[in-house]
């Protein structure tokens, strides 16, 4: 595949509708319905909202708040396109819970400071606390601009960290280094003319904005956009999706396979040749029950990815042609992440006994700077605050986070372990678990607090007992309390993970109703 030479992300998508305009850029389904768009047809809006942003201070951060459309799709590029950085976050639910919300919105608007909005109308609403603010929808007039070039931008755009462990944090990324990252991924995944990616991630993902959005963008190859709260409702439709239009690639996160697994029909799967396994610990048992449900997957297309939005996103990744698709550590039972993709550089600090220490990355596509100003490196590396180590043949590991690790009586225990054999247990909400360290003057040490939601109507005290006896048998250690709340109680973060820290406070604070 010939990557276009275009030094902006915008220029790079130009030069592919200047060369085939006609070719399907995008198909998305937006209330039931799926709607095509070619290169021109997508090109033609971007340029419209283009002209929209262009009144703008220059480098303005344009804040997205907005649910999924091709008015979505387009005035994200547009707002590159007239020299401004786009940021997006999720677009409020039902389920969302209004004070959370209003929160989270405050901190996003402390840390960027952002200069405009893009929303759906009844969302304009949400912004009434910041005053007099640029407000754009789809149905805002826009003015011809005679200049179509991104006004000398450097900067692209603004990621946010999930905010897992705490508050969001924004990342600033280049365009250098997005270009960059696009063509050592490209090679790395041999992408060719004949691939298509199909995808329910949302923008506000990582791994939905930079792989399953702007690199088919920018590589131009079609990607199948379902909306994310559509896919939540009826899981069955990526797999719909996939066999009836073939695509060849799919991100998913590790839960996803899960869920598929459970409630997704038996279809023909056989298209794809990269399951691609990102954005939170992948699992081998995950990978075993998605190939046994579905035949027609190819043990092999299961592979994992490591990435983080400081490194625009891909830091490694396994493959089927380098036999390490799905590898489980012999020692760790860990499942590999692959080698570093081209141009990444990774080394582990502070190593423990165990050999785990913090993973730092040095790349050219490493993140311009944080918002705040501050770009923190340790020997030119960036510390990721996740923990793992590398095998002797240079395979990334990852075993969890620094800062959520928890030491309970002396023993280090990574609180994924915890939550996700808790998930497994009858009558709790798969996904929808946590667990913290709660600290105990008396025995002066952490206590380990383990929450879980409920399905429907199930009763909480075998739950407990279940969960308590899940957790001893996976970590060696019993809970000092395990509680049941109802589902949807638990916050979690725009990427889709369970808060540690806001449910932690919650719970502490007594915000929840315990069963």
């Amino acid at each position: 595949m010939k990557f276009p030479a275009a030094p902006d992300v915008p220029g790079c998508i130009e030069e592919l509708v200047r060369d085939n305009p006609a070719a399907l850029c995008c198909s998305v389904r937006v209330k039931g319905t799926w709607h095509d768009f070619s290169r021109r047809e997508f090109w033609d809006r971007v340029c419209h909202y283009a002209d929209l942003f262009a009144p703008l201070p220059h480098q303005s951060i344009v804040l997205f708040v907005k649910q999924l459309d091709i008015h979505l799709l387009a005035a994200y590029i547009g707002a590159m396109k007239a020299g401004h950085l786009p940021a997006q976050i999720s677009y409020p639910s039902a389920k969302v819970n209004p004070a959370e919300y209003g929160k989270k919105l405050g901190h996003i608007h402390e840390i960027t400071r952002f200069g405009a909005v893009f929303t759906d109308p009844e969302g304009e609403r949400l912004f009434e606390q910041f005053g007099a603010l640029p407000i754009f929808t789809p149905d805002s007039p826009a003015v011809p601009s005679p200049s179509t070039t991104p006004r000398g931008s450097e900067n692209a755009l603004v990621q946010f960290s999930s905010g897992s462990t705490g508050m969001q944090k924004g990342v600033v990324l280049t365009h250098e280094g997005v270009v960059q990252h696009m063509k050592s991924y490209a090679e790395t995944l041999r992408l060719t003319e004949a691939d298509a990616i199909a995808t329910w991630l949302p923008l506000y993902h990582d791994m939905g904005l930079i792989a399953c959005y702007l690199m088919p963008l920018m590589t131009g190859i079609p990607f199948y956009q379902i909306d994310p709260f559509d896919w939540i409702m009826q899981p069955d439709l990526l797999l719909q999706l996939v066999e009836e239009r073939r695509p060849t690639i799919c991100f998913l996160p590790n839960f996803t396979y899960q869920v598929l697994a459970q409630k997704g029909k038996v279809r023909d799967l056989s298209s794809v040749r990269l399951w691609i396994n990102c954005s939170e610990p992948a699992r081998a048992k995950s990978h075993a029950m998605f190939a046994q449900r579905f035949p027609t997957v190819q043990p092999e297309s299961l592979t994992v990815c490591y990435a983080l939005a400081e490194n625009t996103f891909a830091v490694s990744q396994t493959l089927p042609w380098s036999g390490n698709s799905t590898r489980v550590h012999p020692a760790r039972n860990v499942l590999s992440c692959g080698k570093p993709i081209p141009g990444v550089e990774v080394r582990i600090f502070d190593p423990m006994e165990s050999g785990d220490g913090e993973v730092g990355i040095r790349s050219p596509f490493l993140f311009h700077r944080f918002l705040d100003g501050t770009r923190p490196l340790r020997d030119g590396f960036c510390l990721t605050g996740d923990l793992g180590f590398l095998d002797e043949e240079g395979e990334v590991y990852i075993t969890g986070r620094k800062k959520d690790i928890l030491i309970v009586h002396g023993k280090n225990i990574y609180p994924q372990d915890v939550e996700y054999v808790a998930s497994e247990v009858p009558g709790v909400y798969s996904g929808r678990t946590v667990c913290f360290g709660v600290w105990d003057d008396e025995l002066g040490t952490e206590e380990l607090y383990v929450v879980v939601e409920r399905v429907q109507d199930a009763a909480p005290t075998p739950i407990k007992i279940a969960v308590q006896k899940a957790v001893m048998e996976e970590v060696g250690t019993v809970p000092k309390r395990v509680e049941v709340v109802e589902h949807m109680t638990l916050v979690k973060t725009s990427s889709g993970k369970i808060s540690r820290a806001r449910n932690k406070e919650l719970y502490l604070e007594k915000g929840f109703h315990l069963l």
